[in-house]
């Protein structure tokens, strides 16, 4: 059966709201759905908040969005750890390897009188699907987020903001756990809600407990070490693992079961060569880095070599930037240039480079030139918008709301009627995520991600164009016993600045 709470009455403010759900996640039980149920320890959780004084950028995608009450950029507060260090190396170019399929997994059924069991209406088994797939008549799914419920003491006068981040995801999911129950009650789901607390030892008791043990579907955690334990513990089971964040790659070495939602950077960089290759019409492409830290352009010459069909094209020209910023006239003079600049973690070297660009180009409007950078660069606070207007910026993100977007205004409605608050960026990336993947489990069975390929959509927050991820084992003899390492999200937002906004342009 589908738990989706009753409509709630509305709460005056969103600090009210958030306290109100968490007390709700935290206290209510029902006798067989119920949403959350904390999960035993044998002693007390020591809880790792870290940091957050100079805490570093995130390497693809930031918490930096727009809160509409205040009208400000606020940071979306989440449990984070130190960013992911991004080791760059240079590989020998692939085209288009085979990809094997290993079809074998372990399945053990939930014993009907087993604790996992309790409670549970019976299940019962419809079709088959390919790959061994398990059409069902019901599916268990585990939501484990981050509710931090040990910084939520009684007593408390307000939400840990640490918590926010799961508060808006899940109530997201809610609303469309009410779609899906309206649009298919033939097919039910027994949604149970865990916290992870932030902590990989409170992530390892998650994966003893009875909701765990009868889901089909894990939505969460948030942190890569998190991940990385759930990833573990899926892979060989009937059991899917969609991670809503995370854009590390290496979390877990030839998992059919793990299926990445958020595109790792190697995406973004591929994605961003293929626009401008495709749209910039530019006489040259000139890839820039600081000095030392050339290794980040070796995913652009790889993706050009692909795009150009031509293993032997010369490589695209590479400037690499020490302490003094060299002049650019030489490479704008009467071309049509574009620059691709991968770097995230140095405000003021980008800040430095687009005075340095538009300053070349001024008086044309940009009709020379693109610049092309990373998420990021939305987020740094020392960008011109005259630079950033008449240089022709663009970047890649792995979410864009668009506010005049009818499906967003109807959405920010909807939370609001149900919740008294706005939703945060979570909120949509939840609603979308449940919507897509439920609805995929109900059509394809326990094994639908080798169906994802097959059935991009457009959400809310961004599109979902899901493609196996081939490796080439390391005994392996050669690329035709390439096999699948992941199922990942490989569309990216490209946003281009104009009037003095971000707009999506793909």
């Amino acid at each position: 059966m589908t738990s989706v709470p009753s409509h709630r009455q509305l709460l005056s403010g969103s600090s009210a709201w958030c306290y109100w759900l968490l007390a709700l996640l935290l206290t209510t039980v029902a006798t067989s759905c119920e949403l959350f149920r904390p999960v035993d320890t044998t002693g007390p959780t020591t809880s790792t908040r870290p940091d957050r004084d100079g805490e570093d950028l995130d390497a693809v995608q930031s918490r930096r969005v727009f809160d509409e009450e205040s009208g400000n950029y606020v940071y979306v507060s989440a449990p984070t750890q130190p960013m992911d260090t991004i080791e760059w190396t240079v590989i020998d170019p692939i085209d288009n390897p085979p990809i094997g399929t290993d079809t074998s997994y372990t399945y053990t059924p939930v014993d009907v009188n087993s604790p996992a069991a309790a409670g549970l209406p019976p299940v019962r088994q419809l079709g088959t699907g390919r790959n061994g797939s398990r059409i069902l008549s019901g599916y268990g799914v585990d939501f484990v987020l981050p509710f931090l419920s040990d910084r939520n003491l009684d007593g408390a006068r307000a939400v840990d903001p640490n918590s926010l981040w799961a508060l808006h995801f899940y109530s997201g999911a809610e609303l469309a756990l009410e779609d899906i129950r309206a649009e298919n009650g033939e097919i039910s789901y027994d949604v149970r809600v865990q916290d992870s607390r932030a902590n990989p030892e409170q992530m390892r008791n998650v994966l003893l407990s009875p909701e765990y043990q009868r889901s089909q579907l894990i939505i969460g955690p948030y942190l890569k070490e998190n991940v990385t334990v759930v990833a573990d513990a899926v892979n060989g089971l009937e059991k899917v693992l969609i991670s809503p964040y995370s854009a590390a790659t290496g979390i877990s070495e030839q998992n059919l079961n793990y299926i990445q939602v958020n595109p790792t950077l190697e995406t973004h960089l591929r994605e961003l060569m293929g626009h401008a290759f495709r749209t910039q019409g530019a006489d040259r492409i000139v890839l820039v880095a600081p000095s030392g830290q050339r290794a980040r352009l070796a995913y652009f010459q790889d993706e050009y070599r692909l795009l150009t069909g031509d293993d032997q094209a010369p490589p695209l020209e590479e400037l690499l930037i020490g302490e003094e910023f060299p002049a650019l006239d030489t490479l704008l003079d009467g071309q049509r240039t574009v620059f691709m600049v991968p770097v995230y973690d140095n405000e003021t070297f980008v800040a430095n480079f687009l005075r340095q660009v538009y300053q070349a180009t001024a008086g044309d409007g940009g009709d020379r030139v693109a610049v092309y950078g990373l998420p990021q660069w939305a987020n740094f606070e020392r960008l011109n918008p005259d630079f950033l207007e008449n240089t022709n910026v663009h970047i890649s993100s792995s979410v864009f709301i668009d506010p005049l977007d009818p499906a967003v205004q109807s959405f920010r409605r909807r939370f609001y009627d149900h919740y008294a608050a706005l939703p945060r960026d979570e909120a949509y990336i939840g609603y979308d995520i449940t919507r897509y993947f439920l609805k995929m489990a109900g059509r394809y069975g326990t094994r639908f991600q080798f169906e994802l390929e097959d059935n991009p959509e457009d959400l809310i927050h961004t599109s979902f164009r899901f493609a196996p991820v081939a490796v080439i084992p390391a005994d392996a003899a050669n690329v035709e016993e390439a096999v699948i390492d992941r199922f990942e999200n490989r569309f990216v937002n490209i946003l281009k600045y104009t009037d003095y906004a971000f707009k999506r342009v793909n």
